[in-house]
């Protein structure tokens, strides 16, 4: 997995899509979409809402 797609992956679970929309769209493992922590994920939703992307 490429840092570029660890990061679409990051960005999508920051966004709440679930596993299996992410492997589909994506074409990852589960192996991959589960090697993203909890914090990465936080961290994400925080920048985003703090853009404005996010409520």
């Amino acid at each position: 997995m490429t840092d570029a797609i660890r990061k679409q992956i990051i960005k999508a679970l920051a966004y709440n899509k679930t596993k299996e929309e992410i492997k589909e769209c994506m074409n990852v493992s589960d192996e991959d979409i589960d090697s993203i922590t909890s914090t990465e994920i936080s961290d994400e939703q925080n920048y985003y809402k703090e853009m404005g992307y996010l409520q």
